[in-house]
C-alpha cells in the first residue's frame, strides 16, 4: 500500500509535477509532527492498520488440505508440501490524505480513487489474489484556524483488504513422514 501511494503525485502552481511522500502513522502522530517541526512538506499521506478480523462468508465450512508440489533443481526429484487451508481475513486501513490547498488535496484524491477502481490487487509473496477496496470517504479539514496558524485540510479514506493468512506447510518425503516444519504467518 505505501509503495503504491507513494507513487502518487500532484501539479503545483506552477506546473511543476511534485511527488508526495507516503508514511505509515497514525493520524494524530502526523498531526503532531506537523505542529512539533516546520519543515515537513504538505501534502502528505498516511497509512494506518485500524483492525483486522476473521472474514466468515470467505471462510472453509471445514477444515481441507492443500496439497502442492514443487520441483527441485538441485535435487532432481519432485517434493510434495501439505497445509490446512489459508484463513480468511478482512484488514482495515485507514488512508488520510495532509494538504494545506484544497486544489492539490482534490488531485490526490482522484487519483487514489482511479488506484481502487474498481479495486487494488494487492501482491505479498504468499499471494497475489488480496484485494484492497475503499470502504468510506470523509472530509475532516479543519477550517478554522488564526492568522498565524496555517490552515490543514484532511481526506480520510477507509479501505478494506480481503487477505489470506496462510498456515504451516509441512514437507512429505516418499515414505509418508513429515520431514520439515515450516511455520512462518506474516500478514503483509
Amino acid at each position: 500500500m505505501i509503495s503504491k501511494l507513494g507513487s502518487l503525485v500532484y501539479i503545483n502552481s506552477e506546473g511543476e509535477v511534485i511527488p508526495i511522500k507516503c508514511v505509515h502513522a497514525n493520524p494524530e502522530r502526523t498531526i503532531a509532527k506537523l505542529k512539533q517541526e516546520n519543515n515537513i512538506i504538505l501534502p502528505i499521506i498516511s497509512i494506518n492498520q485500524n483492525t483486522s478480523d476473521n472474514d466468515d462468508k470467505r471462510r472453509r465450512p471445514q477444515s481441507s488440505l492443500i496439497n502442492t508440489s514443487w520441483w527441485s533443481d538441485k535435487k532432481q526429484r519432485a517434493f510434495r508440501v501439505i497445509s490446512l487451508a489459508p484463513r480468511a481475513v478482512n484488514v482495515e486501513y485507514g488512508i488520510n490524505i495532509w494538504a494545506k490547498y484544497k486544489n492539490n488535496l482534490d488531485q490526490i484524491t482522484e487519483q487514489v480513487r482511479l488506484l481502487f477502481n474498481p479495486h487494488l490487487v494487492v501482491t505479498t509473496k504468499y499471494s497475489n489474489v488480496s484485494h484492497a477496496y475503499l470502504d468510506v470517504e470523509s472530509d475532516n479539514s479543519t477550517v478554522d484556524s488564526s492568522d498565524r496558524q496555517d490552515r490543514i485540510i484532511r481526506r480520510t479514506f477507509k479501505v478494506k483488504l480481503e487477505a489470506y493468512i496462510p498456515n504451516p506447510k509441512f514437507l512429505i518425503t516418499s515414505t509418508g513422514e513429515i520431514e520439515e516444519f515450516n511455520s512462518e504467518t506474516t500478514l503483509y
